[in-house]
């Protein structure tokens, strides 16, 4: 490796994708920027995924497959650990990188003149369905460190665009919402810091990608926002973005975060225990809660209204849509015809 061409660790988990990683791997190869190796760590799957990985006779690609489904987030450990270059991607097995993606992530860190053990970027990224059309664009909230979702694509600027933070500055924007700073598709980051911080291991369940991203903004690394879409994510209802809304995962994921950062770190970083706590019960909970009845599903935005006061009711209890998610529960199955057409209504009022 040298600083003009640092090497990449495109790593692939996967599970009984075999009908879509193939156009992932594709999507890889297809890189004019020629200095990287693909790792593919397959979680037991049933399908033909091990077949299709192996009828690319590549020799940067390595396979590596689990005796037993481990479960997520240990697989984003097992398939990033094997990484053996400078920069590590981990792509999901159903995403696509776009053409010049890796030549881009390269042009910018020249022109940044990054430390390339010491860097996190991360770009747009681009939707898309299985019939291969554009649902949509996914950028970084200007002004801030969040991302919204856009449905049609950015002005084009015929110049490479890009934003330089410190870590510390991000964490502080990310964590204060309780949101990841950036899609795990298109964020790159070095082999040094994933091994800084002990790569994925973690006790999340839905985000182990944040939880490390948290970690990964904990060193204090220089931070690189791309203003182009260099991967596509493909927008699939499965079962572990499903089971976000079904089951409590998620919000015990997030739950965890305020039990984690002491009052001594979260003042380092200009934020404090009681302001993470209430961005958790209203932005976590409540406006869940509120969403999942606005969509008819009143046993969701039950169970959220108990956790809420399972959890930090004081707060709760501060909280003026508190009592809109209350009486819309109170309403029993009513609520089901009620919610979804005041939810309607609100969102016509917003847009």
């Amino acid at each position: 490796m040298t600083q003009n061409q640092p090497t990449f660790s495109i790593c692939i988990p996967n599970y009984n994708y075999g009908h879509l990683i193939g156009d992932t791997l594709q999507s890889v190869l297809d890189q004019s920027y020629p200095h990287f190796e693909i790792i593919v760590a397959d979680n037991a799957s049933t399908d033909d995924s091990v077949a299709v990985v192996e009828k690319f006779k590549d020799p940067r690609i390595r396979l590596y497959q689990n005796r037993y489904n481990i479960g997520f987030a240990p697989n984003l450990q097992r398939v990033t650990q094997y990484a053996q270059n400078d920069l590590i991607n981990l792509l999901s097995s159903d995403d696509q990188m776009k053409p010049g993606a890796l030549e881009t992530f390269v042009e910018v860190i020249q022109q940044a003149g990054a430390d390339v053990n010491n860097v996190v970027l991360y770009s747009d990224t681009e939707y898309f369905d299985n019939d291969n059309r554009i649902t949509g664009y996914q950028r970084k909230v200007p002004g801030a460190f969040d991302l919204q979702m856009l449905t049609s694509p950015p002005a084009p600027s015929p110049d490479l665009k890009f934003e330089v933070y410190t870590g510390r500055d991000v964490l502080k924007g990310a964590l204060s919402r309780l949101r990841a700073f950036a899609p795990m598709l298109s964020t790159v980051y070095s082999r040094a810091l994933w091994q800084a911080v002990e790569g994925y291991n973690n006790t999340r369940t839905i985000g182990p990608d944040k939880h490390f991203g948290y970690k990964l903004l904990g060193q204090n690394p220089q931070v690189i926002y791309i203003a182009r879409a260099l991967y596509r994510y493909r927008f699939l209802t499965s079962a572990n973005f499903a089971t976000q809304f079904s089951t409590l995962k998620q919000v015990s994921d997030d739950y965890l975060y305020t039990l984690e950062w002491s009052a001594k770190d979260l003042n380092a970083l200009g934020l404090s225990q009681k302001g993470l706590i209430h961005t958790f019960i209203k932005k976590r909970v409540i406006e869940y809660a509120l969403r999942q009845l606005g969509k008819g599903h009143y046993a969701n935005g039950f169970r959220l209204f108990c956790y809420a006061f399972a959890s930090y009711p004081g707060t709760a209890l501060r909280i003026p849509k508190t009592y809109a998610v209350l009486g819309l529960l109170m309403m029993g199955p009513l609520s089901k015809v009620v919610a979804p057409l005041l939810f309607r209504a609100y969102r016509n009022l917003s847009e």
